[in-house]
């Protein structure tokens, strides 16, 4: 996704968030009560250094410490597959042009971080507010490479400590959800299996995952 997709989500997500309050006015009574626990669901775009930028897709259980701040588990699925593709015939028909391609090289990605997060609430007003969270933790990492022309395919597994830092807008739209989006930055290195070279020397490969994303959601007090 490119920085103007990124921003024209970030503008999409921002107009829900404002155009949200002028419905949850309308309720009546307190806007908070303490919970037993929280679900978080939440779907977004993470564009990282060195695969490209994919969709994710997740969920966080958490318990309220205050009205303000909340503990919890997050879990995300972030995948991308990359394709090496030949132009092999361009087609003329009346009605439309269509052209073939041959796959050489596929590349397909799955990461799944498993973080701790810190999340806080700043209100703005009586429905909305400001929101910010930490997220520590490690990511998994799997790679399938698919070498069609020479018949081939294999399988890597890479790892490694993550953290994210992310900044947004809540607004609460019912009496036990509240719609969430923000930006965050995903700091991450997934490293291979240390394996040795013909020399006897510790080689392995890494995969740099730290990039900015975007993502919104829905959290669902549990009470």
């Amino acid at each position: 996704m490119s920085s103007k997709n990124l921003y024209t989500c970030a503008v999409i997500a921002l107009g829900l968030l404002i155009a949200a309050p002028s419905h949850a006015q309308r309720r009546s009574g307190p806007s908070w009560s303490a919970p037993k626990g929280l679900i978080g669901i939440h779907a977004g775009y993470l564009n990282p250094k060195d695969p490209e930028g994919g969709m994710l897709a997740g969920c966080r259980l958490g318990t309220m410490v205050d009205e303000s701040v909340s503990i919890g588990i997050g879990f995300d699925l972030w995948h991308k597959i990359y394709r090496d593709e030949k132009e092999v015939a361009d087609e003329t028909r009346p009605d439309r042009n269509t052209k073939t391609y041959m796959t050489e090289l596929e590349i397909s990605d799955w990461a799944m971080p498993l973080t701790l997060e810190i999340a806080a609430k700043v209100p703005l007003a009586r429905y909305m507010g400001y929101t910010v969270r930490g997220n520590i933790g490690y990511t998994f990492l799997w790679s399938k490479y698919s070498n069609y022309i020479e018949n081939s395919s294999t399988n890597r597994r890479f790892g490694g400590i993550c953290w994210q830092l992310g900044a947004g807008l809540y607004s609460e739209i019912g009496s036990r959800s509240t719609l969430v989006a923000d930006l965050f930055y995903n700091s991450s290195e997934a490293s291979s299996e240390v394996t040795k070279s013909k020399a006897g020397l510790p080689i392995f490969e890494r995969v740099d995952l730290a990039g900015f994303g975007l993502r919104i959601g829905v959290i669902l007090d549990m009470r």
